[in-house]
């Protein structure tokens, strides 16, 4: 073998070492913060201690929960809209936010926001069966 050859075959060994390393290094990040996601949707704690400040937020018909929860996110009611709408997707809550007024706190979790926000409908389904 001539020099050429073999600095040719070390630097592509080097080369591909390079790229398996940053993308084992890739993969290890995503799997971090898809774990940590997914723990923040079970157990992500409310904004703020007891008792909270009282936030009025409006829901119209047309909104989705994306955008229900883009609102509660720009009112400090939680942190992440796009949480919110994997939380609402898990919960027993599904589909059951009804427009209106509400009163929430900033000491309320996604689901007790979300029991809120659906009382309306749960009410509707317990009348319906009486």
């Amino acid at each position: 073998m001539d020099g050429g050859r073999i600095t040719g075959t070390i630097a592509g060994t080097l080369i591909k070492t390079a790229i398996l390393i940053v993308m084992v290094f890739g993969i290890y990040k995503m799997a971090i913060g898809a774990y940590e996601f997914g723990y923040r949707v079970f157990a992500e704690p409310a904004m703020s201690e007891e008792p909270g400040i009282t936030i009025s937020v409006s829901i119209t018909d047309d909104m989705d929960t994306m955008a229900v929860g883009k609102l509660l996110q720009s009112k400090g009611l939680i942190r992440d809209a796009r949480l919110f709408y994997v939380q609402e997707i898990v919960s027993e809550y599904k589909d059951k936010i009804q427009p209106g007024i509400f009163e929430l706190k900033t000491s309320m979790t996604a689901e007790e926001i979300l029991a809120v926000l659906g009382a309306s409908a749960e009410n509707a389904a317990e009348e319906t069966q009486e």
